[in-house]
């Protein structure tokens, strides 16, 4: 039975309830002889007011008990409903409203599909039409809501993405910026349709030339990123793994030599760094390898914050992204 139900029954046995009760008791019986003026009369004996003018005013008491009882049931059974259908609509009116601004139609607005494409699919910067900008219809698989405001709010270094929050120096509001958080968790596309390329580009080269050589170079070896931040500089893919392994197989070497001195009840249990250094000297090439494309993997998948480099997960497929590593793997080199 559906709550509205449940609701209308309460109503009508609280009305028949009351109906009834005020049938039985709650009309003055009338007596046969004429009643005295009011005027002449010493008032009601006590046999009256502790009688039937008691028990009257105990029906009614009962009465609105009853009544208020039914009400608050009522009220507790429609309330949710009510605060939610309220919810629905505040959420649409927002979804509206950041509709016109990613998309405005001869108005003034943040207009984010210039770059991003009317429904989200991605396309190019307005500032350069070189430099894609990622599709917004499945990027609630990539980050969570905070971040995704915070996205909007500070924009993205490095990248053509502006800041637009009030505090940040941009034109929005913290509702508007909310609005477009809403609506673009509303042309959020399913979640066999969120992946940017193909199921069958399976070569790591061409994943490589499709998403990755804009910032890292057709080659891999890295370039500079161009406006708005002239000086950042995409590193270099060939050597990736080899920095990536030596930053874990050392933070792996400390933690061992600390956890050795640790047991032998030493001092201190800060390893030396000439000790760290030896043992890291003594780790081969191909160990130090494995560890970054360990390292390079989850890069890949997560990102960097703070910096242009997007999380990959939910954009590209799983085997996809095993491709770019393995064809990443195949340029490898280690520094001299």
């Amino acid at each position: 039975m559906r709550p509205q139900q449940i609701a209308v029954l309460v109503v009508a046995a609280t009305l028949g309830l009351l109906v009834v009760l005020l049938l039985l008791y709650g009309r003055p019986r009338r007596s046969r002889e004429e009643p005295l003026p009011t005027n002449f009369s010493r008032g009601d004996p006590d046999s009256i007011l502790e009688g039937p003018r008691l028990a009257r005013m105990q029906v009614w008491g009962v009465a609105s008990t009853i009544m208020i009882a039914g009400f608050l049931t009522v009220y507790f059974v429609v309330e949710p409903f009510r605060e939610s259908s309220y919810g629905k609509k505040f959420l649409s009116a927002s979804v509206t409203r950041g509709e016109h601004e990613f998309r405005p139609e001869g108005g003034s607005g943040a207009n984010c599909a210039q770059c991003h494409g009317p429904g989200g699919e991605g396309g190019f910067a307005a500032t350069d039409p070189n430099w894609p900008a990622p599709p917004l219809n499945n990027i609630f698989a990539r980050f969570p809501r905070a971040d995704i405001k915070r996205i909007i709010e500070m924009g993205r270094p490095g990248t053509p993405m502006p800041s637009w929050a009030v505090e940040f120096g941009g034109p929005l509001n913290d509702q508007k910026v909310e609005d477009i958080v809403n609506f673009v968790e509303s042309i959020q596309v399913s979640d066999d349709e969120r992946y940017e390329l193909p199921q069958d580009i399976t070569s790591g080269e061409e994943v490589f030339s499709r998403k990755c050589a804009v910032c890292h170079g057709t080659n891999a070896q890295g370039q500079g990123m161009g406006q708005p931040l002239p000086t950042f500089f995409a590193p270099d893919l060939t050597t990736e793994f080899y920095r990536l392994g030596l930053k874990v197989k050392r933070e792996e070497i400390t933690r061992e030599i600390r956890n050795r001195l640790l047991a032998e009840h030493a001092d201190s249990t800060d390893p030396e760094p000439e000790d760290i250094q030896r043992e890291l000297d003594a780790t081969s090439p191909d160990e130090i390898l494995e560890a970054g494309e360990e390292a390079a993997r989850n890069t890949i998948m997560i990102g960097r914050p703070n910096t242009p480099m997007p999380a990959w997960a939910n954009r590209l497929r799983p085997e996809q992204i095993d491709a770019v590593v393995r064809f990443l793997a195949s340029r490898q080199e280690v520094p001299g």
